[in-house]
């Protein structure tokens, strides 16, 4: 255990820093493990260390979420992975940091105002310096990003419809605040319409249908998801709609919740309205998940594609999503170290790494399937 640290996960003490910090040691990749608070820390790193069945290469340090503390820090490293959230409310000095530091920046978001908002700020600075914005590297919503890909490769596609389907959803605490913010937004749940952000409505629940399932299902569309933000400057996509079917049993307490949200704080100030939804999500969290499995939370994602001319579909089975997405923080990492960036500044993992890469990865590893 001599290796140089080159890798920081930041707010590590919560489900899915776990997660990222197990799938990190079993690459033998040495990591921090930073957070504020050192108690809950060495709780979660003994987690770790049990799940993962021997010693953890990781060295804990405490830091506040402040630019002047977090960059000294930071400048130790390579590559930050902030799992803090919700990330519009508390991840701002850590992107700061992370860029004054030189650091690739990898989050875990599902936040798309925060996704806009931090390409619009940092995208260029990050890419000038050679360096990776990669937000939202994680479950939602790098997956539908890379189905996504795939049915970009068939010509003549420009439009991108996906649906995300989710086997015996369990957000984590954190999860359930961040989401929260999301769907309850009445400002921007945006899709893509030639070229142009266009507004969901932020209370209305979608039919939709899932290959090899019988029943119909309720999809919302989730915030909006990531990826008409990453489309939104590719020649390639004129169009981007992302729906979400999570599981009937979150469909009706989460419409409640939006129905409440516009009843009672649609008209307040931008900072209540973040206090009203925290606050939702402190009495609708249920403490923390257990580890999710690959035979329970199992995943549809599907990806239709369409042009001019023609129509495909990829549907990828992808189990596990909270697992998963220690896996693509553990691997987006360690592509880094190794010098396989693609493509510099805001880029989803996708671009980044490149979707074929990624997929065979993954495959190997149990948890997707690949193209035919």
């Amino acid at each position: 255990m001599t290796q140089e640290r080159k890798v920081l996960i930041y707010g590590g003490s919560g489900y899915t820093g776990k997660l990222i910090a197990e799938c990190l040691a079993q690459r033998g990749i040495p990591f921090y493990f930073a957070g504020r608070t050192r108690a809950r820390l060495e709780t979660a790193l003994e987690v770790v260390r049990q799940r993962h069945g021997g010693p953890v290469d990781a060295e804990i340090v405490v830091a506040s979420n402040t630019v002047d503390e977090l960059v000294p820090l930071f400048s130790k490293v390579d590559v930050v992975i902030n799992v803090a959230g919700p990330f519009m409310q508390v991840a701002w000095p850590v992107v700061e940091a992370a860029l004054a530091a030189n650091c690739h920046y990898l989050d875990t978001t599902g936040e798309q105002d925060w996704v806009i908002a931090i390409a619009d700020k940092f995208g260029r600075a990050f890419a000038d310096k050679g360096l990776l914005l990669c937000p939202a590297n994680s479950y939602m919503w790098a997956a539908g990003a890379l189905a996504a890909e795939v049915v970009l490769e068939t010509a003549g596609v420009d439009s991108i419809d996906l649906l995300y389907q989710i086997d015996n959803g369990l957000p984590s605490e954190a999860s359930t605040k961040s989401f929260l913010r999301m769907v309850c937004n009445d400002v921007s749940q945006y899709y893509l319409e030639q070229g142009e952000y266009k507004a969901w409505p932020n209370d209305k629940a979608y039919d939709v249908h899932v290959p090899y399932r019988a029943a119909s299902m309720r999809a919302l569309p989730w915030g909006g998801a990531c990826e008409p933000v990453w489309f939104k400057h590719d020649p390639r996509v004129r169009n981007c709609k992302v729906l979400t079917a999570i599981g009937e049993h979150l469909v009706d307490p989460i419409l409640g919740a939006i129905d409440a949200f516009n009843k009672q704080a649609a008209h307040l100030p931008p900072a209540a309205k973040e206090a009203w939804t925290n606050a939702v999500g402190d009495q609708m969290a249920t403490g923390e998940p257990p580890k999710d499995s690959v035979d329970v939370q199992r995943s549809v994602i599907v990806c239709g594609g369409q042009g001019r001319q023609v129509t495909t579909q990829f549907v990828m089975n992808l189990s596990a999503p909270y697992s998963w997405t220690g896996e693509i923080g553990a691997e987006a990492a360690e592509r880094l170290l190794k010098g396989q960036l693609k493509k510099v500044g805001f880029q989803s993992p996708a671009q980044a790494f490149g979707h074929r890469e990624l997929l065979g990865a993954f495959h190997k590893l149990g948890y997707c399937s690949l193209p035919h």
